[in-house]
């Protein structure tokens, strides 16, 4: 009877380790999947850092009870070096970069709290920018009034944040009361900016949608002896709410109805938000190869390294991370540590010098921020 019971436990954990064998595999297929239908391969996207310390697992305890079975393990990490590369940078950090640079940073600044300050954006925040001292700065989740004799006008940020230029662009206008005891102020939420000390030649706003997150802006500048187009973009997020992220956190605590209930809520939510970004960045990819210059792309993409919008824009564009990045280099500070969604990509021509995650964040998300060497003319 302990034969059988040592045989079927054996077997059991074989086929477990085959099953996450092949969910890290499958990886390699999301990039061609039809989004529409093969949406859901994106979790394992989501799942890969997990599945990966899993087969770690499984290497350490065939290494003791059977070591001719360590080849399953070893044969999938070594295949999926590729896909591990990404979620982890081995880059020395960098502390001093001693030739000549320019530096670019991101970050999705949740409208310098706006709403939490009543109308108005918060200072702390707003040096908080100013203190990434980056040459170009690219923000998601803007706000900024219409009215040019407001604190929040763009050209008041625009000083306050410390450029000479700015350019934006919004999806939808609303109307509110900032001050309700004296006016009423008009103003643009969830904007994109693009905020530079190098002229700006040229910009455009590109809205393959007339919906929330379907708008990206790209501008070009002179930096060095070449023109660059910079891209700022913000792709889809999955809309959870404050009871979503407590939901997931507190899930141990939950009883089975609401998991199946909530669980549900929350599938869908995915779902919808994987669809749309499959479609907003496939309309970012094709805008970028029409650039007749190098491309430096920073953004929101709310989506995780292997994923399909990820895959998508590496095919043209390299993480610099990747490149010159240390550790996971998570940037959104809810949920799970693995959680790096704020990116910058640059065109191969390029050569990063440098790329960190800065901390600490006042917003949900952290900045990211790259060095890069001045391109040469062509």
């Amino acid at each position: 009877m302990p034969g059988i019971v040592r045989s079927l436990t054996k077997r059991i954990i074989i086929f477990c380790n085959i099953a996450v064998s092949l969910c890290m595999l499958l990886l390699y297929v999301l990039p061609y999947s039809n989004q529409n239908h093969f949406w859901f391969l994106n979790l394992l996207a989501l799942a890969f850092p997990f599945l990966a310390l899993m087969q770690l697992g499984f290497l350490l305890f065939w290494s003791i009870a059977k070591k001719k079975l360590t080849l399953i393990p070893v044969i999938t990490l070594l295949l999926c070096f590729p896909l591990l590369k990404t979620i982890i940078g081995i880059s020395k950090k960098t502390k001093n970069i001693k030739e000549p640079h320019f530096t670019v940073a991101t970050w999705n600044a949740h409208l310098f709290d706006f709403y939490e300050h009543d109308g108005h954006l918060s200072n702390e925040m707003l040096q908080k920018a100013k203190d990434l001292a980056a040459n170009v700065l690219m923000v998601q989740e803007l706000v900024f009034s219409l009215d040019s004799n407001s604190s929040m006008s763009i050209n008041n940020v625009k000083k306050k944040l410390g450029y000479k230029y700015a350019v934006t662009g919004n999806d939808r206008r609303f109307g509110v009361h900032t001050d309700a005891g004296t006016r009423e102020e008009r103003y643009f939420p969830f904007c994109l900016g693009i905020f530079s000390n190098y002229p700006i030649i040229k910009w455009q706003k590109v809205q393959p949608l007339r919906e929330y997150n379907h708008t990206f802006i790209w501008a070009d500048m002179k930096v060095g002896k070449d023109t660059i187009r910079f891209f700022n973009i913000h792709l889809q997020s999955m809309h959870f709410v404050k009871q979503d992220y407590d939901f997931i956190e507190n899930i141990d605590n939950q009883d089975i109805d609401e998991v199946k209930r909530t669980g549900k809520t929350l599938i869908r939510k995915m779902k919808n938000a994987n669809l749309l970004r499959a479609m907003q960045m496939n309309a970012v990819k094709e805008e970028v190869l029409k650039s007749p210059h190098p491309v430096i792309l920073c953004g929101d993409f709310n989506d995780v390294p292997n994923s399909y919008a990820y895959e998508s824009i590496s095919d043209v564009l390299k993480d610099t991370h990747v490149k010159k990045g240390y550790g996971i280099g998570r940037t959104f500070q809810k949920l799970s540590p693995t959680l790096r969604i704020d990116y910058i990509f640059c065109s191969r021509s390029l050569k990063p010098l440098h790329n960190s995650v800065v901390t600490p964040s006042m917003s949900d998300h952290r900045p990211v921020k790259a060095a890069f060497s001045f391109p040469s003319a062509d």
